[in-house]
């Protein structure tokens, strides 16, 4: 997985994506929610099926930021299995 932009970028209302192989995520601030999504496949977000996305939130906050990261490792880890 690339390497996560820092809080202040979040905080500053900015959106991030990226893939490892096929595995795809993004994270999107909202307020005081960072929103993580993770799916799996060759296609971008908009075009993957809703059911197939794993979604949670966090604070938008250090801890936060550091749990969705966990959380987006977790996932793919999982996958490889």
């Amino acid at each position: 997985m690339k390497e996560i932009p820092n809080l202040h970028y979040f905080r500053s209302k900015n959106s991030f994506s990226g893939s490892s192989g096929l595995f795809r995520y993004r994270l999107d601030p909202d307020g005081e929610l960072l929103r993580a999504a993770a799916w799996f496949g060759p296609d971008c977000m908009d075009r993957t099926e809703e059911k197939k996305i794993l979604k949670k939130e966090f604070p938008l906050d250090a801890d936060g930021l550091g749990a969705a990261v966990s959380w987006l490792e977790q996932v793919q880890k999982e996958e490889q299995v």
